[in-house]
């Protein structure tokens, strides 16, 4: 049958509300039409379009408004994670099949290429991927209990370099202080795919595309250390398994990454 997404706020709450409803109706194998209608339209919490990073999905159709889907469509508006939507339907998922939802996502051929460019030239064999995440992230983290502050962060680093003085940290942040910190703090073995400098006028300080990049990149890291209950955290960790073909791992990896209380239990 056909659906209507409407994805609002953030890049990964609109991620896993559209993977969530795709996923969904996917798995009902509906024998009709089944085209889904999305409306994407870039907010200050989200400044581009789901194109500037990712190839279509089957099936998809983009609209601008309601008055482009036919009569009857049901209509899901919002954002919420993947387990979470499913839920909506009264259908219980594990982490492995939530991790599977994301391996829908495709990076377009441009976004790949760029991203093998800067492998190439900058990744060693054995590169980490950090997600730090601060700006609006870190009154929220606080608020509940599980903020990761930088010295987290630095521990985990320095206990890589003691094992493997060549290891590289592949660095996706969202402002430049951050940035700035972390390259004078480990100069020899932090990367990063290029400074930040703040978007006059924007509540995000890197384009889309520039987190498109980073997310790419660090789906192709040898694993993924982020921010919790970050949601960018979560989708990258959850991209690189995909990646790396180590969906089982999703439980023990997503349980770093979600809010106090709403952990997988088995």
């Amino acid at each position: 049958m056909c659906i209507y997404i409407c994805c609002i706020h953030g890049l990964c709450n609109r991620l896993s509300w559209l993977c969530g409803h795709y996923a969904y109706n996917l798995s009902r194998k509906c024998k009709e039409d089944c085209t889904v209608y999305v409306r994407w339209i870039p907010q200050r919490f989200c400044n581009g379009d789901y194109q500037e990073i990712f190839k279509d999905l089957p099936m998809m159709k983009w609209v601008k408004s309601d008055e482009e889907v036919p009569k009857g469509v049901k209509k899901y508006y919002g954002q919420h994670s993947v387990p979470n939507v499913f839920r909506m339907y009264n259908v219980k998922i594990s982490s492995e099949l939530e991790c599977s939802v994301f391996g829908l996502l495709n990076f377009k051929d441009e976004i790949e290429r760029e991203a093998k460019e800067f492998m190439d030239k900058k990744f060693s064999k054995n590169t980490i991927g950090f997600h730090v995440r601060r700006t609006d992230h870190t009154g929220l983290a606080k608020k509940v209990g599980n903020y990761k502050d930088d010295n987290y962060f630095f521990g985990i680093m320095e206990d890589e370099i003691k094992k493997d003085k060549d290891v590289r940290f592949y660095l996706a942040c969202d402002n430049r202080v951050s940035q700035d910190l972390y390259l004078k703090k480990f100069p020899n073995h932090i990367i990063i795919k290029k400074e930040i400098n703040k978007i006059k006028d924007s509540f995000r300080h890197t384009t889309l595309r520039d987190a498109g990049l980073d997310m790419c990149l660090l789906s192709h890291c040898s694993r993924v250390e982020g921010s919790f209950h970050s949601s960018f955290s979560r989708v990258a960790l959850m991209l690189n398994l995909n990646r790396r073909g180590e969906q089982h791992l999703a439980d023990k990896e997503l349980n770093r990454y979600v809010f106090r209380g709403h952990q997988y239990r088995r």
